[in-house]
């Protein structure tokens, strides 16, 4: 757990079990090879908005089927049609952070939208557009998702530079 952002573990009350937790999920849907393990693995703020997203998301499944993890891919799969409601909220938390962290570590501001167009696929974003974010949440330039794809950069080589977590 030290390879995070303290204050958002702290925030959001996560423990080790909720790592593991994570971690097998992932590991479930998308295998210990993919983008989404390797991002929490790495930890650091990058890693942290990564682990933010899937945590809240998991919370919010387990409450529904305590056994969530201890069944199939393709049964997780099919139960994940039904609740889009939990990824949304994981998307939100993740994506508020991210914002967050790039104006107190790199001092730019950049919006909620553009974050997303640059981080993640078209369906994300139109679900968080459809949500009831409480925050402005404006459809981006191509100039601002460019910029907001550099920021994301940035803030990857910074937690692989300075460790500041």
């Amino acid at each position: 757990m030290a390879d995070f952002d303290r204050e958002a573990i702290e925030h959001y009350n996560i423990t080790a079990r909720d790592i593991e937790n994570v971690l097998r999920y992932v590991a479930i849907l998308q295998g210990t090879d993919s983008r989404t393990y390797a991002d929490i693995t790495a930890g650091c703020y990058y890693g942290t908005s990564a682990l933010l997203h899937e945590v809240i998301e998991l919370r919010i499944l387990l409450k529904r089927d305590r056994w969530l993890l201890i069944r199939s891919r393709q049964w997780i799969r099919k139960f994940l049609r039904g609740n889009e409601d939990a990824h949304v909220e994981g998307l939100k938390v993740e994506y508020v952070y991210l914002q967050r962290v790039i104006e107190e570590q790199l001092k730019e501001q950049i919006g909620l939208g553009a974050l997303v167009r640059a981080n993640t696929i078209r369906f994300d974003y139109d679900r968080l557009l459809e949500s009831e974010l409480p925050l402005p949440f404006l459809e981006p330039t191509a100039e601002e998702v460019s910029r907001a794809g550099r920021l994301l950069s940035e803030l990857k080589k910074l937690c692989k530079e300075r460790s500041p977590c």
